[in-house]
């Protein structure tokens, strides 16, 4: 008995070890990044590890008319434009009774009075989403880091959870929370000039 408490005790620690050694290898990396220039010892370095070999760079995104879409907000109407045709080009659904019973209980669930019966987050709640955040993930268009919100002291939890309680008291959500970035992957074989590609 003795011998399976002392082995369930060294996996536990070999388990603590190894998010620690990972945990130190993502300090060192973020640390590399905030303070590397093309001046540093590990530029070169770093520079060819990020390098993807075959890497072809994407021309310019042609427009219906032939001309190059040349602005972001251009870039994104023609791509927006183009996945709204192909899918409008798909063929007809077949259950139609069925899309008509989903839009009526969308219709139905959007007409209803809006009700105030969440129950506020408590900071025991809180700090469980907080640890279970994944410190690799990228941070959102607020650009904060799930690293940094593990971080938060007692007092500063205490002010995230006031403000998602009066997010929910209220009914607001805040427009950077109902934003998205869509990244655009090429089909292999396609015209990188294309938005259909």
């Amino acid at each position: 008995m003795p011998y399976c408490r002392t082995q369930s005790r060294v996996r536990t620690l070999q388990r603590r070890v190894r998010a620690r050694v990972e945990e130190v290898r993502n300090e060192n990396w973020s640390d590399l990044m905030e303070e590397i220039t093309p001046s540093h010892k590990a530029f070169s370095k770093v520079t060819k590890v990020l390098q993807t070999e075959g890497n072809i760079p994407i021309p310019p995104l042609k427009k219906p008319d032939n001309s190059v879409a040349l602005d972001d907000a251009e870039i994104a109407e023609y791509l927006s434009d183009s996945i709204e045709s192909q899918c409008s080009q798909a063929s007809p659904p077949q259950d139609i009774a069925h899309i008509q019973h989903i839009e009526e209980e969308v219709q139905n669930k959007a007409s209803l009075e809006l009700k105030n019966d969440l129950p506020p987050m408590s900071l025991s709640e809180v700090q469980t989403l907080v640890k279970s955040l994944k410190t690799k993930k990228a941070p959102g268009f607020d650009v904060n880091s799930n690293k940094a919100i593990k971080c938060f002291s007692l007092p500063l939890l205490g002010l995230l959870i006031a403000i998602f309680n009066a997010c929910l008291r209220n009914c607001y959500f805040s427009p950077v929370r109902k934003k998205a970035e869509i990244i655009n992957i090429h089909k292999p074989g396609k015209p990188h000039d294309l938005p259909a590609s």
